[in-house]
């Protein structure tokens, strides 16, 4: 009856664990290098090669970003690293889910206080930035999931399931 469909699409920041390795790997090059250069060729040179591969990999290989679809009560959650490889993350039926709101709105606190819900983060975990979780339930299992939905992407989910909406 209600056919609407909208698509966001952001870039995530970099986890922290990701940005430590990119540092080390170039960190590891430089001193291959810097062996190679002063200490003996020929002991340095494929040690400094594989790092610097690894190094170009690490920078250049690990950008990540979500999109969300919302199309007729069924949300999708892909992520899609280097604007390349597509993995659909989870999708989820708006008649399974309990509640969308803000995070740190009070109806979602029995949510965090529960020790067997699962979450998941599919937000770009930039500051600043107002993100949104969604309770939902399958085969008895709870799931919270973090994400960043804009107006419109709200809007579309409001026509229908407009109770299930917080704002």
């Amino acid at each position: 009856m209600y056919d609407f469909q909208n698509t966001v699409l952001l870039t995530a920041r970099p986890e922290k664990s990701t940005i430590v390795i990119r540092y080390l790997t170039l960190l590891l090059a430089a001193a291959g290098l810097l062996g190679c250069i002063w200490v003996n060729p020929l002991i340095f040179a494929l040690p400094a090669v594989l790092l610097i591969v690894l190094w170009w990999w690490t920078w250049f290989h690990t950008n990540i970003e979500y999109e969300y679809t919302y199309f007729d009560g069924g949300i999708d959650f892909d992520r899609i690293r280097d604007k390349r490889k597509r993995k659909n993350m989870i999708s989820i039926h708006m008649d399974q889910v309990e509640q969308i709101a803000p995070v740190g709105d009070g109806s979602l606190r029995s949510a965090h206080q529960d020790t067997n819900v699962k979450f998941m983060d599919y937000s770009s975990r930039k500051q600043g930035h107002k993100f949104y979780e969604i309770i939902w339930k399958d085969s008895g299992d709870t799931i919270c999931i973090r994400f960043e939905p804009n107006e419109k992407f709200l809007d579309s989910i409001s026509i229908k399931y407009g109770r299930k909406v917080k704002r």
